[in-house]
This record gives structure tokens, sequence and C-alpha cells, in this order.
């Protein structure tokens, strides 16, 4: 059975079940693409999407079956066929994935910055939905010390969405692999959103939410870990914070607590990788960063509250930023947690 039959099978978006009964069906047959738009057991719905789907499977893309699944994701039983751009070997790997919200507040993207480095060092596939706010910094984390990820598409894997994201889709591709349930040039929409969320607890051991309010996409990934078997960790927060009380009712309702990757870690049964902290700052960098809370503080601030000049200023940040200690946003500069 080729590509094309599995590009347009996936456009119709059946649900897995008859997706996989219908595949099976029709296996061996020599037109098997004729025979899936006349296949009885398809609706009206699903027949027009898949009559007016391209067969073209998109340049640099290729179908993933089930038996080069993870071991976890075939026991979710989710789609019987993927479709990836990149080195989908990283999927083998022990997988966790990090969510959260695409309004994300400089605290939140800097822990799940925090998390996927150390959970990437340790060799463990970071998974996320290649959204702004908490999937971004979570891809970028694991980018940032050679590790691995994996991008869980809500459309084709040949589309870029955000269109802001085209430069880190291409990285990820480099050290991981994009990945989708629906066809190439399939378009976005809610409901597929949902899935989208679900296929990421499906690959994962486990799941951490960084920052989610109460109607939040990542809490659909957290139920569906849990209704899998899948650990669900968060991360506390400020309780007046509304962007944290879906968290926080992750952790009333029995999600684990974590503050540190190795929690996580050790949780899985994966040794961490040590890894050599930069030296505390001294003189006007320790001046500098004595300053800094987890909130964005214009430079101009940092020069009042210093009393050192804007050259010294920003020449201190620019180090500290190298030596990852500080995150810059758009509102200034922030340390990290």
């Amino acid at each position: 059975m080729n590509d094309a039959f599995w590009q347009l099978l996936l456009a119709g978006e059946l649900s897995p079940r008859k997706a996989r009964l219908i595949a099976e069906e029709l296996s061996g047959e020599n037109q098997a693409i004729e025979r899936l738009l006349a296949h009885p057991a398809l609706v009206e719905g699903e027949r027009r999407r898949i009559a007016s789907a391209s067969r073209e499977v998109a340049s640099g893309a290729r179908l993933l079956l089930e038996d080069e699944f993870s071991e976890l994701l075939a026991e979710a039983e989710g789609p019987p066929a993927l479709f990836v751009t990149g080195d989908s070997s990283a999927i083998q790997a022990p997988c966790v994935g990090i969510v959260g919200t695409r309004n994300a507040s400089p605290y939140g993207r800097a822990c799940a910055q925090k998390f996927a480095e150390g959970l990437a060092r340790a060799g463990v596939t970071v998974v996320s939905g290649g959204a702004l706010g908490i999937d971004a910094a979570a891809h970028q984390g694991a980018l940032s010390v050679g590790g691995r990820t994996v991008a869980v598409l809500a459309g084709g894997v040949d589309r870029v969405y955000p269109a802001v994201h085209a430069g880190l889709f291409s990285r990820i591709r480099e050290s991981g692999c994009l990945l989708s349930q629906f066809a190439c040039g399939a378009a976005l929409s809610d409901y597929k959103f949902l899935l989208r969320n679900d296929l990421i607890a499906a690959l994962c051991s486990a799941v951490l939410v960084i920052e989610a309010p109460t109607k939040s996409g990542a809490l659909r990934t957290a139920s569906a870990a849990a209704d899998l078997g899948r650990e669900v960790f968060a991360v506390p927060a400020n309780i007046d914070n509304r962007a944290y009380w879906g968290s926080l009712n992750l952790l009333r309702d029995g999600a684990t607590l974590v503050y540190h990757p190795d929690q996580i870690l050790e949780s899985l049964g994966i040794e961490p990788v040590a890894w050599n902290a930069p030296p505390p700052s001294q003189g006007d960098a320790e001046r500098v960063l004595s300053t800094l809370t987890v909130d964005p503080l214009a430079p101009e601030r940092i020069v009042e509250r210093t009393g050192l000049d804007a050259s010294t200023v920003l020449s201190e940040l620019t180090m500290l930023e190298i030596d990852g200690q500080v995150i810059r946003h758009a509102g200034g500069y922030a340390i990290r947690v």
C-alpha cells in the first residue's frame, strides 16, 4: 500500500479504528485508492474530503506505519499511520511532553526551557506542539543543548504554523522531526488541535504542564496522558496568577509537583547528566544580576538600580545572557530560573 493511499485515507480524517479497519481490508488491492473512494463504510463528509484531497505527498515527508511506532504509541491505539519530516527515530527514545499556554509569561518560558534542557541532556526527546509560548520554549531548550525534540502538528507536516516558526521547524527537522496524523496539505481547525494534544500524550512516558489557565489545551494533553496511565507533572506558581490556575488544579487533583528536571528523570528511572553551571557572577555582573527577578526589567531601570553607566550594564547583560544566567524578553531582561 503506497504513500498516496495513506495520503487520501488520512485526508478523510476518519476515526483511528475505522481507518485501521479499512486499511486492513484494502491491503494488497491493486486499485486500493479507487476501492477506498467507493468503500461503503465512509460517510459523506469523509468521502468528500478524500475525493478533494491531492494524492501527492509533500516533498520531504514520508509515511510512518505502525510497525515503526514506538512501543508506547502502538499501545495507545492511536492513528494507524503518521506523516513525518526529519528523523523519526527521535520517538524511539524516552519521550516527555512539555505543554502550556501560548500566552506564556517570562517565568513560564524560562521554566519550559530549563526543564527541556535538563531532559534533553539526559537523552530524553522533548515533545510539544510547535506553538507559540511554552511549546516554542520547550523545543528551543532541547535544541540549545544539542538534544532531540519532536513537534506534533495540527495540520500537515508541510504547513508551518505559526509562520514565525519557519526557522524553528527547520531546526527541529535537523535534530528530531515534525509529526502529524493528518494528510500533507491538511488545513488547521480547532478539533485537530485536540487530536494533536492526544497524540502528544500517546507518544510520551510523561507530560509536564508548565503554565496552563483553566481553559487550556494543555489540560487536554494532561487528561489524555492520565487516561493512558502516563505520569503527569506540573510546576508550582503564584496562587494569584490566573495563568496557572489550570496547572494548580492538576496538582490538587493528583499531578506530581516538580521544580527540577532531575525529578522527572528520577521518576522515569533515567540518570541525569552532570552539567557545569557558570561560575557565580562577581563585581559589576553581580550587581546587575542582583537587580533581576523572573519579571523582565528594562535596561534603563537596571541602570537606575545599580548606579552603573548604560554601556557597562549592556555589556554585563550580554555576557550574562551568553552564560545562560539571564533571558532577554520584549520587556527587558529577567533572571533565568
